[in-house]
């Protein structure tokens, strides 16, 4: 018999509204997996980010974190660079 696998990511945010942000960009990435293997849940509770991960396999774990990962690193790198478009106006 095979046992799922599962992750928590816990991610506390300066403030609700970035929060917010990551998580309306995050959300239609959990309305259809790429695979059948692995699902993921988004919450967000004031300012912290939960990111439940649930798999068949360890492979697919890893491939999903890997993911969501991956682009919540790119929404920081988008945020960051348009904060700084905004200082120097």
């Amino acid at each position: 018999m095979r046992s799922k696998c599962s992750a928590i990511i816990k991610l506390e945010f300066p403030s609700i509204r970035e929060a917010q942000i990551f998580f309306e960009a995050l959300k239609p990435e959990t309305m259809s997996p790429a695979t059948p293997r692995s699902h993921v849940q988004i919450e967000r509770r004031n300012s912290l980010l939960l990111l439940l991960f649930e798999a068949n396999d360890t492979t697919a774990l890893r491939a999903s974190l890997n993911s969501y990962l991956s682009w919540l690193h790119l929404l920081k790198s988008i945020i960051e660079t348009l904060e700084k478009e905004d200082n120097r106006d």
